[in-house]
Order: structure tokens, then sequence, then C-alpha cells
């Protein structure tokens, strides 16, 4: 990354997509409390761990625009915390479309044959697959939920989530990726999707709640 070519205003902007993404998977990791609280418990604390990933990784940007200190390790503690986190969110979904406790030995073992991966690569490659497919993973369950409660709003604001996330791949593949223009763009567009990810676990929320409430029946 240029310094000169990513001012400190842009790495605060960096904070904005962490913090809504934060809360949409913390709606979401902690849909199951109505069915187990302890899946909700670790669904949140799941959701934490990605959005701790994503605030050490705009502060890394913070740093280096700032003071060109290159803190590496805040930079690389992204991948695995998302990926720690994303298993733990996952499980707690499962749960949530399940109706009962989902069975966790599956996600503690795809976590260990992460980390064992990347210790063994002496690469956080392992933990940006796990990172990357577990809250697509996350989307992908979250619409199946709001389809479940007819939340078809929901449903299509988790798609168009995805495609404008999916979008960022070319961007960061583009030539002149390290300007500031395609800077802005790129984090814009990743705004834009958190924003439309938190605006559907919301509305998936709301209508799994209204679906498990009670129905009053008047004399």
């Amino acid at each position: 990354m240029n310094t000169n070519d990513y001012p400190v205003i842009m790495a605060l902007e960096d904070y904005v997509p962490t913090l809504l993404a934060l809360a949409g998977f913390w709606l979401l990791g902690g849909a199951s409390a109505a069915i187990d609280r302890r899946a909700a418990v670790f669904g949140r604390v799941g959701a934490v761990l990605i959005g701790l990933g994503g605030v050490a990784k705009s502060t890394w940007k913070l740093i280096l625009s700032a003071f060109g200190e290159d803190v590496r390790w805040l930079e690389q503690s992204l991948f695995p915390l998302m990926a720690t986190g994303a298993l733990l969110v996952l499980w707690s979904l499962h749960t949530t479309l399940r109706g009962r406790r989902a069975p966790w030995w599956p996600y503690a073992l795809v976590g260990v044959g992460v980390a064992g991966a990347a210790v063994a690569l002496a690469s956080v490659q392992p933990a940006f697959v796990a990172a990357t497919t577990g809250v697509t993973a996350i989307s992908v369950l979250g619409a199946v939920l709001a389809g479940r409660r007819r939340a078809w709003g929901a449903v299509v604001l988790y798609v168009l989530g995805i495609v404008a996330v999916t979008s960022l791949v070319p961007l960061r593949n583009h030539p002149q990726h390290d300007t500031a223009a395609f800077q802005w763009l790129e984090q814009g567009t990743n705004t834009l999707a958190q924003a439309v990810f938190l605006t559907a676990a919301l509305l998936t929320v709301r209508a799994a709640a209204a679906a498990t409430r009670p129905v009053q029946v008047t004399a």
C-alpha cells in the first residue's frame, strides 16, 4: 500500500463497513437465543471475533497512513479471527434453522483443520479461504432463514450483498488498485455491501421473532 495514496480519512472510513458487518453478524449470531442460549452466546462471540478482525485491519491501515508504520500482525490477524468467528456464527445459525442445538464438533473439526493447514504451510491462506467461505455461507444461511419466514426482501438483499462483495475481486486485481480513486471505489462498495447485509439481517431477525411470538386469542 502506498501511504501517499491512502489518506487518513480513508483509513477512518474503513471502520464503517467493519462496524456495519459486526452489527449484522451479531443479529444473526444471536437469532438462536429462543432455541438455545448457549448457541446464541457463541454466535455473538463469533460476531465479535469477526468484528475484531476487521478493526485490526482498519487500525493497521490507520497507523500506516498516519505514521507510516507497518504493524504487520494487525493486518495478518484479520482472516484467522474472521474464520474462527464465522464458524461460531454458522453453528448458531445452524441451530436456528434446525430448531434445536446443532452438533458442534463438525465446526470444531473444520477449525482445527484450518489451523493445522495454516501452521503446516506457514501461511494465512487457509484462514483466508475459510473466512471468505464462512462469511458467504452466513449470508446463504441467513437467506434460507429469511425464506422460511417469508422475508423475501431480506433474501433479495442477501443476494445483492453477495454480488457486491464478489465485485470487489476484480477491483482488487485491477492494475490501478493502489490509487486513491480505486481505494475509494472499493471501500464504498464494501460499505454498501455491509449496509445491505445489516439490513437483511435485521429483517431476518424481525421475521423470525414474529414467527416465534405467541398468538394472542381474544374472546
